[in-house]
This record gives structure tokens, sequence and C-alpha cells, in this order.
């Protein structure tokens, strides 16, 4: 009989250390009718669950405002709600974490740097290697900007009559210019109102400026507070072909003091954005740097997707100013144009294939990896969702679709990762515990064998202790006999 390590004490209280803990957390989801009651169980899960509450949220606003029941004030209203809520999701992005390490923001992708400033790297395929990728920027995306005909011609002191009232649309979005507004007031309506659709508005000092020159994240154009004399540039916050702005105005006395083109006032103003231009980028040996032959560059936007055979893909986000393009209005019909700017080569650097590596092993390369994407209003699409019109308010319900389809994968794919963290616990354990009692098997006491040897050692240790006793006594004996 073998008595040492205990294996089967062991066995036994790790099975009942971990009923005790699936038991209260049992107790705590019975209690709360929730699966996940903290970030304690499952950190990204818990943001991702609040995240998914705020898009179906987003969803019921969007199908709300898609009625044209609403008037103005209700879809402003609906607007400035879901504006909060993008507000929220961004938040809760950054501040999600687990032991300083952001989980949901994008920052677990891949480390790829570029040596040019600004550029987002948006992912990175498990099969791309660790290496410099080229990709040669020809032309900067765009956005839908419309530009004014001439300089506003109303001072600041002056205020709107009779004859200059009137209503400029924007995308479907109505700006009323009333009778006694001063310029102040109607450039206040104009910026709040292009934001509200989406765009932005701002006055020109210099449309040869580009993006480089003046700092500022719209290619030529300075925005100022001084109106009167500058020039009205209306355009999109964001880039691309598929952003596109309608502008009309019912007063050509009120267009032609703003500055806004004649057209507006007639068939109305068309603008639409242009995405960036690109090509993968050739070394000195004409040679695609780093991609191979097979890869095909896309643009769409401002982002940059190459992909390669077995659906490998490249992504990156490129600043507005990677060429310098400098955008004008020289036809003076509103609408800008590229100008001349200079093509520029980024070199993506990849230095880690991996994303966040978990080592479950005592071996070399037993490893998880996680990667777990961005989730943010820019990464969902959601982050200039607009409501102010009925098309655009239907358009909004696809883009928080498409928004909660993606959470749910993202979901998933954590889910995965829980799943396998669980199993190779489970496996760890029942390692350890063969691991302990093989140890037990080499190194622990057979009591049994080990006590036979005692009792025989003892018994003779205390027949050769009688022995030498009378073996002692043998010589006072003789001398004994000679007396």
């Amino acid at each position: 009989m073998r008595i040492g390590t205990n294996v089967a004490a062991i066995v036994a209280n790790n099975a009942l250390q971990k009923s005790q803990n699936n038991l209260s957390t049992s107790i705590e989801r019975l209690s709360s009718g929730y699966k996940i009651n903290g970030s304690k169980d499952d950190a990204a899960g818990c943001a991702i669950t609040e995240i998914q509450s705020m898009l179906t949220r987003l969803k019921e606003l969007s199908v709300q405002a898609a009625n044209d029941v609403n008037s103005d004030d209700e879809r402003e209203a609906i607007q400035k709600e879901i504006e909060q809520i993008n507000n929220e999701i961004d938040r809760i992005s950054d501040q999600t974490e687990f032991n300083t390490q952001s989980l949901i923001n994008g920052n677990l992708s891949r480390r790829v740097y570029s040596d040019l400033q600004g550029v987002n790297q948006l992912s990175v395929s498990d099969s791309y290697t660790a290496g410099v990728y080229g990709i040669t920027v020809t032309e900067d995306a765009r956005q839908a900007i419309a530009i004014g005909a001439g300089s506003i011609t109303m001072s600041s002191t002056a205020s709107i009559t009779e004859e200059q009232a009137g209503a400029i649309n924007i995308n479907g979005y109505k700006i009323s210019i009333s009778e006694g507004d001063t310029l102040d007031k109607v450039m206040g309506k104009i910026i709040d109102g292009v934001n509200i659709t989406g765009g932005s508005a701002f006055t020109v000092k210099d449309l040869n400026n580009d993006t480089a020159a003046n700092g500022t994240d719209y290619a030529g154009y300075v925005p100022t507070a001084d109106y009167a004399g500058s020039t009205l540039v209306i355009m999109t916050n964001q880039y691309g072909s598929d952003q596109k702005m309608n502008i009309t105005c019912d007063n050509a006395e009120l267009a032609d003091i703003l500055g806004i083109p004649q057209a507006a006032t007639q068939d109305g103003i068309y603008v639409e954005g242009s995405d960036v231009k690109a090509e993968i980028a050739t070394g000195d040996d004409g040679k695609r740097i780093g991609f191979a032959d097979s890869a095909i560059l896309s643009t769409k936007g401002t982002v940059i997707t190459v992909t390669d055979v077995n659906n490998k893909e490249f992504s990156m986000d490129v600043p507005g100013n990677a060429a310098g393009t400098v955008f004008d209005d020289s036809n003076n019909d509103g609408q800008s144009v590229a100008g001349a700017g200079t093509a520029r080569t980024i070199s993506q650097e990849v230095t880690d294939v991996g994303t966040m590596s978990i080592h479950v092993g005592a071996n070399q390369d037993q490893v998880i990896v996680i990667d777990i994407p961005a989730i943010t209003t820019y990464s969902l699409g959601t982050e200039h969702m607009n409501v102010m019109t009925q098309y655009t308010a239907s358009r909004a319900i696809s883009t928080v679709d498409e928004a909660i389809n993606k959470t749910n994968k993202i979901r998933s794919r954590i889910g995965a990762y829980e799943n396998r963290f669980d199993h190779t616990t489970n496996n760890l354990e029942v390692s350890s515990e063969n691991l302990t009692k093989s140890l037990s098997t080499m190194i622990d006491t057979d009591m049994s064998e080990e006590m036979t040897t005692y009792t025989s050692e003892t018994v003779l240790t205390q027949a050769a202790t009688s022995i030498l006793a009378q073996a002692n006594e043998r010589p006072s004996q003789v001398l004994q006999l000679l007396q």
C-alpha cells in the first residue's frame, strides 16, 4: 500500500471548488436574470452587450425618423439623441480594458507602423508576414464640396430684408432665412443645418491652400468667423464617392448676397466626393514592394484595400493630404475640382505578424492568438448617421443593421475564444493532476514496504543489542571463575 501525496483529495478539492464557483455564478444569474453581470464575467462581452443595446436603440430611432409624419423639430430631436448614443459608444470603446490593455478600440490589432503620420492601419490578414509593404497615393480622397460663386456681400451690421428672405435646402433639410436675420444669425443657421445633414460649413480665405499648409482637415479651406467678404463653402464630413450633396435656394436675391451659385436657384447644385486613388508601389527593380503579383488594390473613401489570393487583405486609411492634392473652383460653378498634387509612396512596416498571444502551455509556441476588431462608431459606420430626411433615415436603418451584424460576429468570435480558454483550463488541470500523480509515484514512500523494513530492522537492532550485551558480560564471568 502506497500512502504519499493525496492525489484523490487534490482532484476532489479542485472539483469542489469548480462546483462552488459555478453554483455562485448560477445563483447570481438566476437572481439578476442576466448571463453577464459584470466585467469580471466577460470584460469585452459586457461592453459589447451595452453597445448592442445602443445599436438597437439607434435602429428604433432610425425607423421612427423614416416616417414622414415627423416635423423637422422632431427629426432634429431624434438626431441629437443619435449623436449622444454615438458618443457613448465611443466612450465605451475607449475605456473598456483589462490589465491596462484596451480590448475593443482596435489596439489589439496587428502591429503595423507607417512612415506617414496619420495613417490608420485597419487590418492585416494572418497570411501576411512581417515586412515592408508599399502603396503609392496618386490623388487624395475628396469630400462632396460646394463652393460659393462669389464673396458674401452682406455686411455684418445689415439684416435680411423681406425681399431677401427665403429658404436654402441641403440634402432635403430646409434652412429658413427670415426677415431681420443678421449675417451672424444667417451663417449660424447654415452651419447648424449642414451639420445636421452630415456636412460642415466654412468660409474661405484662400482656395489655393492645401491641407499640408494650413493644418486643417479639409484640403484647400481655412475656417474663419469673418463672414463678410469671404466665400461660403459647404462640404461633407466624410470623404469618398458615396458622399453626395444637393443644394437649392428658392430666392435669387438671397443666393446673390450669400455668394451661392445661381444654379442653386434653378436646377440645384449636385456635388459628390471622390475616392482616394492609389496603386501598389514598385521598387527600383520594378517589382512590387511587399505585395505579390496577384494582389489587387481597391479604394473606397479614404480606405485602401489590397486583396491577394486566398482572401488575404491589407487595409489602411490614409489622411486627406497624402498626395497634397489641391481643390479649387476654377469653373466658378460651385463644384470643386482636383488640382495638381504629388504622388506619395507610403511604406507600411508589419513588425508583428501576430495580434495578442496568450501562452497556455509549458512548451514553446503553445499559444492562443486573440484578434478583436475595433468597435467604434467609425468602424461600425454610425459616426455620421443622418436622419433629418426620410431618405437619409432609410439609409440609416441599413447602416445600423450592418453595425448590429458586425457586433454579432465579433461577439461570436469572443465567445469562441472563451470556449478555447475553458477547454485549455480544463486540460491544464487534468495535466497538473497527472503530473502530481506521476511525481508522487516517483518520490513518495511506499508505506507498507517501508513499515516492513522498519519492523525487520527494529527486531534485528534489538537482537544485536542483546547479543552485544551478552558478549560484554563474558569477560566478567571469566574473572569470577579465576577468583
